[in-house]
């Protein structure tokens, strides 16, 4: 097994919370029965799933922003003056409550084993890309998020994939303690099945 290329120093803070996070992440849906797994609180809510499915895809959109990002594509788009840039000292998740844009909808529901190793492969992808960066600054490069044109260089979007990936595990952490969860033993296999 080829050993990860270590990351630029300016990116390894992010990439460390960023772990931290998804070991979190893991942990928090490590257990779920498959009608834990499944559970809305009301109609028309994401269900643990859904949340996952759609971590899954951001992840898979960041991983796409950062190979942009690296590759020079934003390099001759002017940053307009007075907006708002994260970068890599990102300490909160910068926005309130959003619609999700229609690419990070989930779709039909998914077996939790099935996209625990998805998004893992989502996750080692992202890392992929933080790799390729041989450049003297990442906070450097800067880029707007499509969704919501705020600018993020390339640091801010590492942090801004953990950060959004802490958001949501606070909405998982809803979920769990809503009334109506099912309750019962927590079988590290389920899923949803079928």
């Amino acid at each position: 097994m080829q050993m990860p290329i270590e990351l630029h120093p300016g990116l390894r803070a992010g990439w460390e919370f960023a772990e931290r996070v998804r070991g979190e992440l893991l942990e928090v849906i490590g257990s779920l029965t498959t009608a834990q797994w499944v559970f809305r609180r009301e109609p028309g809510s994401w269900c643990i799933a859904e949340v996952v499915e759609h971590l899954r895809r951001a992840e898979i959109g960041s991983s796409k922003m950062v190979r942009k990002l690296i590759r020079g594509d934003y390099f001759t788009q002017e940053y307009p003056a007075g907006t708002t840039l994260y970068t890599a000292a990102l300490d909160r998740y910068p926005y309130g409550r959003l619609e999700a844009p229609p690419v990070l909808i989930p779709g039909p529901l998914r077996d939790r084993g099935d996209l625990e190793r998805e998004l893992s492969v989502a996750h080692a992808r992202f890392r992929l890309e933080l790799e390729r960066f041989r450049g003297a600054d990442p906070e450097a490069l800067r880029s707007p998020d499509p969704a919501t044109g705020t600018w993020f260089t390339l640091g801010g979007w590492v942090k801004l994939q953990a950060w959004h990936e802490a958001h949501h595990i606070g909405q998982i952490k809803g979920i769990l303690a809503a009334p109506g969860f099912p309750r019962g033993p927590l079988s590290p296999t389920t899923g949803v099945s079928g």
